[in-house]
């Protein structure tokens, strides 16, 4: 047993020997020439790969009218590494590039060149573009000179294509280059966002952001040992993104935008209403008058039985295809310039207007439900009160007048005339009684308001929308208490109640908002979210992927003896004369169809140090309501005068059957037609076979 152990032991000895024998050998002996053949040996070719870009979704409208397309481009690049080396190399290659690439269809410059090519956006591997629709003969040219312009290649890529301008630029939105925020956010995102990708940054294009996206595809590149792209091949196909589809009208659209800016250019040339005690220029035809200087506004137009939007608008506004292939600075910073009046801000749901007298439907909707107005209460439906022009309120301290605009007196009316000569008087009455009357709420109106949609985002699936604002005593007091100096007065007072009801004051809503509210006076009762997408489909297959019915919010309870005295007096605003009284849209719509009756409110409201906003809403045909529309337009005058008009000469055209045809623009620039959309489908063909 001993001897087996010994022998043992001898053997592992021997072992240990020759283990470190070999190592002193390595490590001492040979030592220079393991490292002359380190520096001496040639790794072999690697392999990297980089992802291939995949074509946005289309964007349809109504209609199935395309909207937003994909066009293919012909794109200058560079190798990111070829050509950072031969700049540090050759002080020349820049320039002799843009001039090649300025002779051939894209005029470049030196400097543009040099940001692109110093963009640490593009890692080693990827190809960075200089220069978009190019001709196809500049392929030529980089065949022939390639040691001269090493890592230039002429290829295709899709860019984003407006087949109608400006058409529906709020509502579609633009894309931009990703910034590093937005990749942060998209870190484990399916689809792999990269730095030099492009993203919607407004409208559906950042609404619907996932579902326009396609899935990037992927290509292998073989590296040399000295960092040379010696090949590379399509190793995954990429997928176009699926398509969006709308609930606006391409038609109705133009016709909406259209009418909005003709009416903001004519509120620009007629005079302000002044005193003219208070204007030299009104007294004297010498001077020269003074007009609304009415610089945006904004219009919406809704289907009221489903809540879907048939129409947006909001000026001023700007175009997408300038984004097509990246802004230069001194374009945006004109865009951005307040001068300009926020070109960017959709204001038909990110405005926050007060509504003026187009409250009134909905304040006497508060007065009939809770029996306010009624037999019982402080007015009977049919019975009058004596509107002489001003309110005192009673037991008041501070303001205690409230007059009607202009001081108009308008003598005895009930509840339709009320709407219908829009008088303030009336709906200061009601409301003081909201406040005194025992066993009423005193801030009922305030609630009817947000029971018709006021004060909370409709829902839309578009971003940046405003949830304008009810006030009420909590929301005064704790702004007082945020900030004493801008809101001193924290508490509530009947006067505050007063300007609610008439929709002024702090009172705040969007376009959207409004004729949202609208709506569900026109179809009974329901509150509907409002809705711009109607479904999403798979490029490849044409199948629905997601289709967007219409989303109720609430029913709100309207009986025929509460709707038919609102929808009489809002009637009678359009058409309706008595007692020597006009509606205050009754010239607005004098010769306006008489089988197609429309229901409307005007609204004037007052802004501090500022002129006059201009308000309208209606729906119609009232005997079957299909059109529900609002417009709000800044400092251009009384809302019968400005406003009025844009609604009439939009839904006159609807009612007429005469909207005009909208054509597609003329080539904007690009040389290439519209993307294959079988190649699309070739594409991700071939991409589930990779799989």
């Amino acid at each position: 047993m001993t001897v087996r152990i010994g022998t043992i032991a001898g053997v592992i000895a021997l072992l240990l020997v020759g283990l470190l024998t070999r190592l002193w050998y390595l490590q001492v002996l040979n030592t220079e020439d393991f490292q002359s053949q380190a520096q001496t040996y040639v790794p072999a070719n690697t392999i990297r790969y980089a992802p291939i870009p995949a074509p946005r979704g289309r964007i349809f409208d109504a209609q199935e009218r395309v909207l937003v397309d994909n066009r293919r481009v012909n794109v200058v690049t560079v190798d990111a590494t070829a050509a950072r080396e031969q700049v540090a190399a050759d002080s020349n290659y820049l320039l002799q590039l843009a001039r090649e690439i300025s002779r051939h269809g894209r005029p470049v410059k030196v400097a543009d060149l040099e940001v692109a090519v110093a963009d640490l956006r593009y890692g080693p591997n990827d190809r960075i573009p200089i220069a978009y629709d190019v001709r196809e003969e500049f392929a030529i040219i980089v065949g022939e000179r390639a040691e001269e312009l090493p890592g230039v290649r002429l290829t295709e890529t899709a860019v984003r294509h407006y087949p109608y301008g400006t058409l529906a630029a709020h509502v579609l939105g633009y894309v931009g280059s990703i910034t590093a925020s937005e990749i942060a956010e998209r870190e484990n995102h399916p689809k792999r966002y990269q730095p030099n990708d492009e993203i919607g940054k407004a409208g559906v294009e950042l609404a619907f952001e996932d579902i326009l996206r396609g899935t990037p595809g992927w290509r292998e590149i073989t590296i040399s040992p000295d960092n040379q792209i010696l090949g590379e091949r399509q190793i995954v196909a990429p997928i176009a993104g699926f398509d969006v589809h709308l609930t606006i009208e391409r038609d109705v659209q133009a016709l909406v935008e259209d009418q909005l800016r003709q009416g903001l250019e004519r509120a620009r040339e007629t005079p302000i209403d002044v005193d003219p005690e208070e204007s030299p220029e009104a007294e004297n035809p010498l001077l020269e008058v003074a007009t609304y200087p009415a610089p945006a506004g904004a219009a919406v137009l809704l289907d009221p039985r489903d809540g879907s939007v048939l129409a947006m608008a909001s000026y001023p506004s700007y175009d997408p295809r300038d984004f097509i292939l990246g802004i230069d600075e001194e374009e945006f910073a004109a865009l951005i310039d307040p001068e300009s009046f926020a070109p960017f801000n959709n204001r038909a749901i990110a405005g926050a207007y007060s509504i003026g007298s187009a409250m009134k439907p909905f304040t006497a909707y508060a007065g009939l439900s809770t029996g306010l107005i009624g037999d019982r209460g402080f007015v009977d439906v049919d019975e009058t009160i004596n509107d002489t022009g001003s309110h005192i309120l009673q037991d008041c301290e501070g303001q205690c007048e409230f007059t009607n605009a202009r001081g108009e007196s308008y003598g005895e009316i009930d509840l339709r005339l009320s709407i219908i000569v829009s008088s303030d008087v009336y709906y200061y009455q009601l409301a003081e009684q909201f406040a005194i009357r025992p066993g009423f709420d005193e801030e009922q109106v305030q609630k009817t308001a947000r029971e018709f949609g006021f004060g909370a985002p409709t829902g839309i699936a578009l971003p940046f929308e405003s949830s304008g604002l009810i006030p009420d005593s909590e929301i005064k007091r704790q702004r007082n208490e945020a900030n004493p100096v801008a809101f001193p007065d924290a508490d509530w007072r009947v006067g505050d109640t007063l300007n609610i009801a008439i929709g002024q004051g702090d009172m705040a809503a969007s376009p959207l908002q409004l004729a949202n509210a609208l709506s569900v006076l026109a179809n009974g009762g329901t509150l509907h979210a409002s809705n711009i997408a109607k479904s999403v489909t798979n490029p490849v297959t044409g199948t629905t992927e997601n289709d967007y019915t219409a989303r109720v919010v609430r029913k709100i309870y309207i009986p025929p003896q509460i709707e038919e005295p609102i929808l009489d007096g809002m009637v009678g605003a359009t058409e309706f004369r008595s007692f020597n009284y006009s509606g205050t849209a009754t010239d607005a719509f004098a010769g306006f169809p008489s089988d197609w009756t429309v229901a409307g409110k005007t609204g004037t409201v007052e802004v501090l140090d500022k002129n006059d906003n201009s308000v309208f809403m209606a729906f119609g045909p009232t005997e079957d309501p299909r059109y529900s529309m609002a417009v709000i337009m800044e400092e251009s005058g009384f809302g019968g005068r400005a406003a009025a008009p844009v609604v009439r000469n939009v839904l006159e055209r609807i009612a007429e059957g005469s909207v005009p045809v909208v054509e597609p623009l003329a080539d904007d620039g690009f040389l290439v037609a519209a993307i294959d959309r079988e190649t699309v489908r070739e594409t991700v063909r071939e991409a589930a076979v990779a799989r």
